[in-house]
Formats: C-alpha cells, structure tokens, sequence
C-alpha cells in the first residue's frame, strides 16, 4: 500500500501525487491554505519516494495508477479527484483515461508532454545518471537544466530532498517513464474535466501553449490556467495562488 499522509474530513475527495524530485513533503508549505473542511486529502507517495521509499516496483505508469486504486479502495473511495504534478501527471491522466467510472476530476501540475519528452539516447542517460547519481551529478544536473532564475540556496534544497526522500534506483527508473515513455495510450479520451496548471518560468515546452497542444487532443473539458512568475514547482514556489486555483477547480 503506498504511504500517504490524509488531511482533512471534507466530502470531495483528493488523491495527490509527487512528482521526480520529491516525495509530497513538497506540499509542505501549502498545508497550512488547504481548506479541511470541504476537502480529504490524500498526500501520496509514489513506490520509492518518502513513505513508500522502501517499496520496490517496475516504476511504470501502470503500475503508479494501479498503487494508486488500491490506497483509494482500502480509503473505501468509488469516486475521488487526482492530482498529479510533473511525472505523475501521466498517472493522473492514466487512470482518467482507463477508469472514468472511478476519476471525479483530474488536475495536473507542470504537465508533461503525453508521449514523454521524447529524448535522445544521451539525454535519457544523463537523466537517468542524475536520478542514480551522487549529490555532485545531481546538483550539476540541475544546475545546467534551471539556469540562475532561483537561487543557488533553491538548488541545493531540492537536491537535499531529492537525497533524503527517494530511493536512486526509483528515480533513474522513473526518468524513463516521462522522458522516453509517456502514456500507454496517448490517443484515449479523457472525457472528466480536467485542469492544466503551468508555470510559465517553466520549460518552454511545458508552458501554457505547448500544454495546450499536447493535451487539447485528447481532453474533452481541458482549462489550462498558466502562473506568470512561476516555474516547475507551483506549491513551492507560490503555494496559496497554486492552493486556491485547484480548489476552485475541484468544487466548480
């Protein structure tokens, strides 16, 4: 069963996932803007990553999302809504695509492109090399993919994280996932409705337009709502817009 963290005893129920660099102590400082009362909160952890770290998969979307029906049926939850963020939006998008019946509303946070990345052979290794990789390889990583626009300080934590909360053989594994990967089934309908949340200090790829085009697809009801001064890590980096934006869409 995956770890989770649950706040809260509202009626809308909310399954929310982490993504490559951390487990959901990312959420840590937005805890304090969830609202309770309306909502039930099931902070997750994927296998590998903060409470599951000790648990050993494949690493796949498919399995994620079937992790993730299994801690809905043992919560006694027919029906909830799923947030994914980076990654595991392709989690999220997954089970709204094979189980409509169970997926109330979808939510995705810095989403990646569905068919993945799409990387070369040496990007996928570099990738994979940082996610296995010793603090300096990770730091570097990062620091080449960032740029300056945070702080040094910035870098620095999330590789401390990234260190403390997941298992290396996870995190080179998962890199697959979304950058060579992507969604089994990139052309099944997603007929919930479904909100984009980007950041558009972000990757120009993963920015409002290009989220646009790699999901309008294949979305019936698809908002797609950009943070201007915002990067990759929203509930980081402005956590009561971010707080505010998904409860909105979650009750509309």
């Amino acid at each position: 069963m995956l770890g989770h963290q649950q706040l809260g005893s509202g009626k809308t129920r909310v399954i929310v996932l982490n993504d490559w660099l951390c487990d959901t102590s990312s959420w840590d400082a937005a805890q304090a803007y969830l609202d309770r009362g309306t909502f039930t909160w099931a902070l997750t952890d994927l296998r590998g990553y903060g409470r599951s770290k000790a648990i050993a998969g494949q690493y796949t979307v498919q399995e994620a999302a079937a992790d993730v029906l299994a801690l809905a049926d043992s919560l006694s939850w027919k029906r909830f809504a799923i947030v994914g963020h980076s990654m595991s939006t392709l989690v999220a998008l997954h089970l709204a695509q094979e189980q409509p019946s169970r997926i109330d509303r979808a939510a995705l946070l810095a989403p990646v492109p569905i068919t993945s990345l799409g990387v070369d052979d040496a990007t996928l290794a570099f990738l994979q090399g940082m996610g296995g990789g010793s603090d300096a390889q990770r730091l570097d990583g990062l620091r080449a993919t960032w740029g300056d626009r945070l702080s040094e300080q910035w870098i620095q934590f999330k590789a401390q994280r990234w260190r403390a909360v997941a298992n290396p053989e996870a995190s080179a594994a998962y890199a697959k996932m979304f950058a060579r990967d992507g969604l089994p089934h990139p052309d099944a309908r997603v007929a919930c409705p479904v909100l984009a949340i980007t950041g558009e200090k972000d990757a120009p790829p993963l920015r409002q337009a290009g989220a646009t085009d790699f999901l309008a697809p294949i979305c019936e009801q698809l908002l797609v709502t950009p943070l201007l001064d915002c990067g990759h890590y929203p509930m980081q980096e402005a956590p009561p817009l971010l707080v505010a934006t998904l409860e909105r869409f979650l009750v509309r």
